[in-house]
């Protein structure tokens, strides 16, 4: 799935403008509590006892003091509060009910031996006192059971999951973000925690790579952020395929909005030369003669004709050896397919772009259009970990005297 691009062509093409105001320190301490709140604790051991020790909480009849309690004692072990806090609501008004009473039998069958008379009669001999006594021994029995329960299961649900070898680098990567808004610094979060175009591309070899890279339609410009998040923190060792040599990147994007907040997060990098932010209409703009073009989800937003143009003059722009690597949606996939037709339909609409066109082609044809522009190429699937139906292209235009492969 990809985000939308209209089409201005009224507007004009370049729009440097003054760098915009970054945050107050008011608004970035916000931002940096909210940060800590979102990442402290995101172990898969640390992660089972969040669970735990909120269901624990949550079972307690300690009501309007459970979110006290979370935040003090999770804060205390060292455990997310977010995710205690939301453990706790395992008592909520649908559940309370059964809670209450399974506590007060549990309780009553502990401390008395027999199971507790729902009835008036029983309540009215037993008294306050001993009501609440069965229920707080009961709550607490029952939350360390189904505390124990929720918390290994998971425990080992995390632990399943893949090790996360791209964590340090995706909030490296992130973190500038935080300059222009936390729902930046979320989406890009996102963006690298669940989509694989960004981790296949460092690991499968295919970036970085010298010379010039040109990121067209970059939005934010997340794959530029990530590559300068190695370079700034040096996480990849020399020679490995995350090490980022000599380069020099330039991100095109038409929307101003995102324009301003690329060059918020990237303007601060340590690259040499620093990262360039261009403004500019990817269906008439001048592509940069480069060395690596990249093109995310981009292409079905373009007419047919302009598709087709644009690979022409990105081939025309590419150095020799040089390569186009462009991630699309596969209209031959199938029910995936549908699912990233859908998924590009409720953004447009939830973005308010009612009559956003989008221009599909199967993965013949796009391989068909870029050999058509003279390059050799090669494709993969690219929705590892998610239901859509993308593929990745990578196109490569041959060296001087040769010709290009299939």
């Amino acid at each position: 799935m990809s985000s939308p691009l209209p089409h201005d062509h009224d507007e004009p093409l370049d729009d440097p403008g003054s760098e915009p105001p970054r945050r107050s320190r008011l608004g970035r301490s916000l931002a940096d509590l909210h940060v800590r709140l979102r990442t402290e604790g995101d172990t898969p051991p640390r992660h089972g006892a969040a669970i735990a020790l909120g269901t624990l909480i949550g079972c307690t009849p300690f009501y309007g003091l459970h979110l006290l309690l979370c935040t003090v004692l999770a804060r205390l072990f060292r455990l997310s509060r977010v995710v205690t806090y939301l453990a706790a609501h395992i008592n909520n008004p649908l559940t309370f009910p059964f809670l209450l009473w399974a506590e007060l039998e549990i309780g009553h069958r502990l401390l008395d031996g027999s199971w507790a008379e729902m009835s008036i009669r029983h309540f009215q001999h037993a008294g306050l006192l001993g009501v609440g006594r069965d229920v707080i021994v009961g709550s607490l029995v029952l939350g360390v059971v189904l505390g124990s329960l929720f918390g290994v299961v998971a425990w080992q649900v995390s632990k399943r999951r893949r090790p996360d070898s791209f964590a340090v680098l995706r909030e490296a990567a992130a973190e500038p973000y935080l300059e222009s808004g936390l729902l930046d610094w979320e989406f890009v979060r996102g963006k690298l925690r669940y989509d694989p175009v960004y981790r296949s591309l460092l690991e499968g070899g295919l970036l970085p790579r010298p010379g010039r890279l040109v990121d067209l339609g970059c939005g934010r410009g997340i794959l530029m952020a990530t590559l300068a998040a190695v370079a700034d923190a040096d996480l990849a060792e020399p020679g490995s395929p995350t090490a980022v040599p000599d380069m020099e990147m330039i991100g095109i994007e038409l929307r101003s909005s995102l324009v301003r907040t690329a060059r918020i997060a990237l303007g601060g990098r340590r690259l040499r030369p620093p990262i360039e932010i261009r403004r500019g209409d990817l269906a008439r703009c001048e592509v940069p003669r480069c060395d690596t073009a990249v093109l995310l989800d981009v292409l079905h937003y373009l007419p047919r004709a302009a598709q087709e143009n644009l690979l022409r003059r990105i081939a025309a722009s590419l150095r020799a050896g040089g390569v186009l690597l462009v991630r699309e949606a596969d209209a031959d996939a199938g029910w995936r397919f549908a699912a990233t037709k859908g998924a590009e339909r409720l953004t447009a609409v939830l973005r308010g772009h009612f009559l956003q066109r989008f221009r599909y082609r199967g993965r013949d044809e796009w391989e068909a259009l870029l050999r058509g522009a003279g390059l050799a190429v090669d494709s993969r699937p690219m929705s590892a970990g998610t239901p859509y139906g993308n593929v990745l292209l990578v196109a490569r235009k041959p060296l001087a005297g040769a010709a290009a492969g299939t």
